[in-house]
């Protein structure tokens, strides 16, 4: 990944996120194979494409088999993507909760069926899977709104959230809460939550910001299509590169060379590359039976790093 600085007086930012892989290395093809079902949220973001294609190819190196389904941000849908699952004898689950709530139940059913379950990225409400993998929602947010304050001690902000029923809405936006809710020189003027975190959505809260609050300093966004998404509402406001703070998360393409161009000022990166790895490997393991010698933690949290570089006329990239 690249962090890419624009012009002068304001700083663009790619926030990168690291964490431990919790099995050392590719697991061992020679154990039995173990059928894994996938179910992830949508396919109108990227990283889900990328994340697949990671966690098939471990598995197959692991000698497993894997079913994949989108569950196009519906927890009916995700419902019975899962029991159909199960009816096909998967060994484990890995589930992205689209409704963390009522994803409890599905992971219930699972585990009486003798299913082992992962979370991933969006965690469950209610219920306890064996293993949870994702990132530090509430750290990410955190410094997406330490940076907007520090880029813009003062002035009239936008916060726009995703999605309300999922579990990093709700840590993200407690991030923001904490940090720019009532502090001094910072007003509000717009905030707003984006269903199924859908791109068209964000765009139409910013615009909408925008033509009630010319001057917003700020738009707090939570994801990358969303800080993309404020970037066009920008450019139809008539506004220069550099002139607005806007924030995202996984720096996705689109959004890097946003902020070289200085439309965007920050992504939070997270290695889901890391991650996708990591679930195979313990999909695995759990499937085996291997997870209990290795005398590992629950859990996988992969906590986000602000890493920054100097203020340069021209964009410069720095290699992770």
């Amino acid at each position: 990944m690249a962090l890419l600085n624009t012009s002068p007086g304001r700083r663009a930012v790619a926030t990168f996120s690291l964490c431990a892989a919790v099995l050392a290395g590719t697991a061992s093809a020679a154990d039995s194979s173990v059928l894994i079902g996938v179910v992830f949220p949508t396919q109108n973001q990227a990283r889900w494409a990328i994340e697949e294609k990671i966690f098939v190819a471990r598995a197959q190196a692991n000698g497993d088999k894997v079913i994949f389904q989108y569950s196009n941000e519906s927890a009916a849908t995700q419902k019975n993507q899962v029991e159909s699952m199960i009816q096909r004898g998967v060994k484990v689950l890995v589930l992205v909760a689209v409704d963390p709530v009522a994803a409890a139940g599905l992971v219930k059913e699972a585990q009486a069926k003798g299913i082992k379950v992962i979370g991933y990225d969006r965690f469950v409400v209610g219920a306890t899977p064996s293993y949870n993998i994702g990132r530090d929602y509430y750290e990410t947010g955190k410094l997406q709104a330490a940076t907007a304050l520090q880029l813009s001690p003062s002035g009239q902000y936008a916060l726009i959230r995703g999605d309300k029923a999922t579990l990093a809405q709700v840590e993200m936006s407690k991030a923001y809460n904490d940090v720019l809710v009532n502090k001094p020189g910072i007003k509000i003027v717009y905030d707003a939550l984006t269903p199924n975190w859908e791109t068209a959505s964000a765009q139409r809260e910013v615009e909408a910001a925008l033509q009630k609050n010319p001057n917003i300093k700020a738009v707090v966004t939570m994801w990358d299509d969303g800080g993309q998404a404020a970037v066009q509402a920008l450019k139809s406001a008539g506004k220069k590169p550099g002139d607005v703070y806007v924030s995202g998360t996984n720096a996705s393409t689109p959004s890097l060379r946003y902020i070289a161009q200085g439309w965007q000022t920050q992504s939070v990166w997270a290695p889901i590359d890391k991650l996708a790895l990591t679930a195979a490997d313990v999909a695995h393991a759990l499937g085996t039976g291997r997870l209990r010698l290795l005398r590992v933690p629950p859990s996988t949290v992969c906590r986000p790093i602000m890493r920054r570089r100097s203020t340069s006329p021209r964009p410069t990239s720095a290699s992770l």
